[in-house]
């Protein structure tokens, strides 16, 4: 690549960077930077750095810093404002967040011409294979680990408009402090259930199984996990943390009038089926689960999953993905669920799609669980879908095992 031009893309492209850092930490602050205009001095200068850097460096000290700040800005515009805009709107900080994941995807081909320039045929190759591997080994475990931790808090309907009769807002901390928001619909036969969302998501995604219980007379606690929707905490989309907020939810449920307090389950879908399989292993106050879709949350289970070429691709990935989540949210990896099911011993009742691996881990998961557990597997259903392909029978499997639990 000519000189000239390669420090032009840099110095452009670094400059887009500096411009959203600015936007994001004065204007629009989005949660994704430090939000102050301290931050925002720093940012230019760090831009300014950069470029002055970049002129006087060698070819690998180019492709170095090229690498860093198209990780960077590509990390953080597709895993906060990419995802913002699709979770929330498009609004605010994402406008130049969008520019700064063009400028680093352009910086990370700027990295790969730097490496290709002047090479024979067979070095290129070599570079390009470099390059794919980087892709799939810290490109892509970067931007997954920053949009794990930076779910954007979408809004949630009050309980008086989501059309169930007794319904309400209520609020409550998890067993570390952190303060949960929900709805709480009571019941008529003294059980209750614990409803659970999926990643990313909110309480809202849930409805359709509130509303399903309520009309078989359970109290139903569905609350928006750590990071998400109107709770407060640090996200962490593959719910680590998740078994402080069944502490906090069951110690709710005890409290309320009319629910015994040994006639408490859950139901969790995709990474709330994951928190509710491990706080039943960790023995906090559940008589029954019902897990829907759960999967790979830990290296771990990825192992458990993966197999031929998928491992030696699947594994690396997995393991940097946990890193880079660890590191930005201030959390260890847990124990695996596939390790942490083995001691569960209440009634489990997994639900599982043909979507990925959901059926071979859950099966696996069935047979650690041993006789307590039972896998209903829907073919013809995606991911947490087999509610709204077979509302029917999804109901009937549920509330009868629900009834036999706990009634």
């Amino acid at each position: 690549m000519a000189r000239g031009l390669s420090e032009r893309v840099f110095a452009v492209c670094t400059g887009v960077v500096a411009v959203h850092a600015v936007d994001d930490a004065t204007l629009h602050g989005t949660g994704g930077l430090t939000g102050s205009r301290p931050a925002a001095l720093v940012a230019v200068l760090a831009a300014l750095a950069l470029v002055a850097g970049y002129l006087r460096a060698g070819r690998t000290a180019r492709t170095a810093l090229a690498l860093a700040v198209g990780l960077f800005a590509t990390a953080h515009g597709i895993g906060v404002h990419v995802a913002h805009a699709a979770k929330v709107e498009l609004s605010g900080a994402d406008f130049t967040g969008l520019l700064e994941l063009a400028a680093g995807i352009v910086l990370l081909l700027l990295a790969l011409a730097l490496q290709l320039a002047g090479r024979r045929l067979r070095a290129r190759a070599l570079v390009v294979l470099g390059a794919v591997l980087v892709l799939e080994w810290l490109v892509i475990p970067v931007t997954v680990g920053t949009y794990a931790t930076s779910v954007p808090h979408a809004p949630v309907p009050a309980a008086a408009s989501i059309g169930i009769p007794g319904a309400a807002d209520v609020a409550f901390p998890a067993g570390d402090g952190t303060q949960l928001a929900g709805w709480w619909v009571p019941g008529t036969n003294g059980a209750a259930v614990i409803v659970m969302h999926g990643s990313s998501s909110t309480r809202e995604a849930t409805l359709a199984h509130v509303r399903m219980l309520a009309r078989n007379g359970y109290g139903v606690l569905a609350f928006d996990a750590r990071g998400h929707g109107e709770s407060a905490g640090q996200a962490n989309a593959f719910g680590w943390r998740g078994a402080d907020d069944v502490v906090g939810a069951v110690a709710f449920l005890r409290r309320r009038a009319g629910v015994d307090p040994g006639r408490i389950a859950a139901l969790g879908l995709s990474m709330g089926a994951e928190e509710a399989l491990r706080a039943a292993a960790l023995g906090i106050g559940l008589a029954a689960v019902v897990a829907d879709g759960a999967g790979a949350s830990t290296t771990g289970d990825q192992r458990l999953a993966a197999g031929g070429l998928e491992t030696a691709i699947a594994i690396p990935q997995t393991w940097m993905t946990m890193r880079v989540t660890a590191l930005l949210s201030g959390e260890s990896e847990p124990e695996p669920l596939g390790t942490a099911v083995r001691r569960i011993d209440v009634p489990v009742l997994l639900i599982a799609s043909s979507a990925g691996d959901e059926r071979a881990l859950d099966g696996i998961f069935r047979e650690r669980i041993g006789p307590e557990a039972t896998l209903w597997y829907v073919a013809d259903a995606g991911h947490t879908r087999a509610l709204a392909v077979h509302p029917d029978e999804y109901a009937r499997r549920v509330t009868g095992f629900l009834s036999s639990a706990l009634l």
